[in-house]
């Protein structure tokens, strides 16, 4: 046979939270492939559902990822510590798709065990002893550990710890300096920031738009303030700033889904000279203060609201 008709392939090798499936190599043809096609290529390698695949993501890094690439992102085929994760932070469509699906729910599994033993789940004594009788060092039983892992406090969201302050932050009576740490935890409700051993909330709804720098550890919230009727810059330095913004995404994705509200559109986005996006402009923004946001300012305090 010639060898010039022999069509070369490369393989992305994908890692996973799954010791039973824990590297995944896909072969390719291009110098790169869209992001959506990998996710569909390793997931039928893994077995999954075509009904699963959009609940998992390709991501770089994987117990602190830096980025999490889009579905029309390309990926190359020269990229390294690559993870084909579980993206979904709605427990309500894990039960109703991915709990059907062996495959994904073995995932769901993995990934939810590596969160307790990284500290990323802190469950408590009674939790633990649940879900010590649902594994042992060879197998751990997927359906009931992941259905008690969904009642612990920050399941559905991502905690950041290595943020800091890229310039002073000043809102009303909050004044804090450059430099000074965050521990960032983004939800569907909004973010919650640990500054100084005190607990704050940001709702989305107070988010008016968001940037991301060109660098990808630096991201500013413009955010508003209700009594003072003003916005300020919220500038965070962290090497997981990309990643971060597409956590910010999907959370407002999920918060727009049960709004019943409008979807990102092309004049909501700013994007720079090779066709990234660096701006985003939130649709859900508003100046009014909701139910919801009170509720949570009941035990946090609110930025939006400080006077």
């Amino acid at each position: 046979m010639d060898s010039n008709n022999i069509e070369m392939k490369t393989a992305l090798v994908l890692t996973t939270f799954d010791e039973t499936n824990q590297l995944i190599k896909v072969p390719i043809d291009e110098e790169a492939i869209f992001a959506e096609d990998l996710v569909r290529k390793a997931g039928k390698l893994l077995g999954l559902k075509d009904a699963s695949l959009k609940y998992f993501g390709i991501l770089e890094g994987l117990h602190t990822p830096v980025r999490k690439f889009s579905c029309v992102d390309k990926v190359p085929a020269s990229a390294k510590g690559l993870t084909f994760q579980k993206w979904c932070f709605d427990i309500n469509q894990e039960k109703k798709f991915l709990f059907k699906d062996p495959a994904a729910l073995q995932l769901l599994c993995a990934q939810a065990k590596a969160a307790v033993e990284h500290g990323r789940l802190t469950p408590t004594t009674e939790q633990l002893q649940k879900l010590e009788e649902h594994s042992d060092p060879s197998f751990t039983v997927p359906l009931p550990y992941v259905t008690e892992c969904h009642s612990m406090h920050g399941y559905s969201s991502v905690t950041i710890k290595d943020c800091v302050l890229f310039q002073d932050f000043k809102l009303q009576s909050l004044q804090f300096p450059e430099g000074t740490g965050i521990v960032l935890s983004a939800a569907k409700r909004g973010l919650q920031l640990q500054i100084n051993g005190e607990d704050y909330f940001l709702s989305w709804r107070k988010v008016r738009r968001w940037t991301r720098a060109e660098e990808n550890v630096l991201m500013t919230m413009v955010i508003y303030s209700i009594p003072s009727d003003t916005y300020v810059d919220l500038c965070i330095k962290s090497h997981q700033a990309h990643y971060l913004v597409a956590v910010f995404m999907e959370m407002i994705k999920i918060m727009q889904a049960e709004l019943k509200g409008p979807v990102f559109q092309t004049s909501d986005l700013k994007r720079n000279k090779r066709g990234e996006i660096i701006e985003w402009n939130n649709i859900t923004f508003s100046t009014t203060r909701f139910n919801a946001e009170r509720e949570i300012a009941e035990n946090l305090v609110d930025i939006s609201t400080v006077t």
